[in-house]
């Protein structure tokens, strides 16, 4: 039977190549010593095999084990981690959290070598991991939290390989970043203004809480930031009755992780810019604004709320801009937007200046 934190065939086949060359890199230590002993160089053929489906799961278990009996025959700690690394890769056709052994097996190895070549190990093979197969290994439950199978509380949970298998998945939440898209993207095109000004209402906190609520379940965390911006968080502010929350995300360009989910959970891409993205409700009454941990902008966002809550005449100032310029015809939100920033940027200007008192 299968345990618990075993990943699927499919699964396994994926990360199978990613565990074999991990092994592989550090394989010259174990050949240093023992050149006419290829145990370990046939485990990692035979986890090669596995993973491009022409062999299926028998015997691997076994050739897992015959690789690690040959850390026997070598006399450095080096070479018997890199020999207990194939040994590893060739498991991962018996279940999948074998190729965080191998892996960790090799950081080893390398550290043992030369001192510090371990952290460099982790973040090469954590360079070298397709996102599928980093999406794969992304289900295996974190080391120690499952006490069945290799990433229970066994041989690799402790010392070392730990903290290695620990590295490794702190490691697999953030993938290789990739460059941030460099144009706007309005998706639907430009929209005329066709909102007015309301009344503050009791029941924009309200939706905002549902909101957000609705955001962490899509996400998945209850530890993202997220905060209730613009003219509906401020009481007492008229408003267009359109609730603005951000997001602070951990990587903008990583939208398998945000954007994926909450379009999953309903919301609509409206705006993908650089360092920016932005989802709405189809029924376009809240826009959820997502930028990246520590972005500027969401400091700007709630440097202008708290001030507006604590200041009444620059509430009053922001809401009578608003009625005038809603006056006007506008052929986008955008620009009605542009066009408060003078206003936008005095009122700010004044709220660093209270804080600075």
């Amino acid at each position: 039977m299968l345990s618990p934190q075993s990943l699927s065939e499919a699964d396994r086949r994926l990360v199978a190549s990613w565990a074999a060359d991990c092994a592989e890199r550090v394989l010259p230590l174990f050949e240093a010593e023992a050149p006419d002993d290829d145990r370990p160089r046939d485990a990692i053929a035979r986890a090669r095999a596995y993973a491009s489906g022409e062999l299926d799961t028998a015997g691997e278990i076994r050739r897992r084990f015959v690789a690690n009996r040959a850390s026997q025959v070598v006399s450095s700690p080096a070479a018997k981690a890199a020999a207990w690394s194939a040994g590893q890769a060739a498991g991962v056709a018996h279940m999948g959290a074998h190729a965080l052994g191998a892996a960790a097996y090799a950081a080893k190895a390398a550290e043992l070598h030369q001192a510090g070549a371990g952290t460099a190990e982790i973040a090469w093979q954590l360079e070298h991991l397709s996102d599928p197969a980093r999406t794969a290994l992304r289900l295996l439950p974190a080391l120690g939290t499952d006490p069945s199978g290799p990433l229970g509380s066994g041989l690799l949970a402790s010392g070392v390989l730990g903290d290695n298998i620990r590295a490794i998945q702190n490691g697999l939440r953030r993938r290789p970043r990739r460059p941030d898209v460099t144009t706007l993207e309005l998706v639907g095109g430009p929209e005329p203004v066709r909102v007015e000004l309301h009344d503050a209402d009791p029941e924009w906190p309200e939706r905002y809480r549902e909101h957000r609520q609705r955001i962490l379940d899509a996400l998945e965390t209850s530890t993202v930031a997220i905060e209730h911006i613009g003219s509906t968080s401020v009481p007492g502010l008229a408003a267009k009755p359109i609730v603005d929350i951000v997001v602070a995300v951990e990587d903008i360009t990583a939208e398998e992780d945000y954007l994926d989910p909450l379009l999953a959970a309903g919301y609509v891409l409206r705006v993908r810019e650089p360092r920016h993205r932005m989802v709405r409700t189809p029924e376009r009454d809240v826009h959820v604004h997502l930028y990246e941990q520590g972005a500027p902008e969401i400091d700007e966002y709630l440097l202008l709320r708290d001030h507006l809550r604590s200041d009444a005449d620059d509430r009053a100032l922001y809401e009578r801009t608003k009625r005038e310029l809603l006056g006007r015809s506008w052929d986008d939100m955008n620009d009605y937007a542009d066009a408060k920033t003078e206003v936008i940027l005095a009122i700010k200007a004044r709220a660093r200046a209270a804080l600075r008192r």
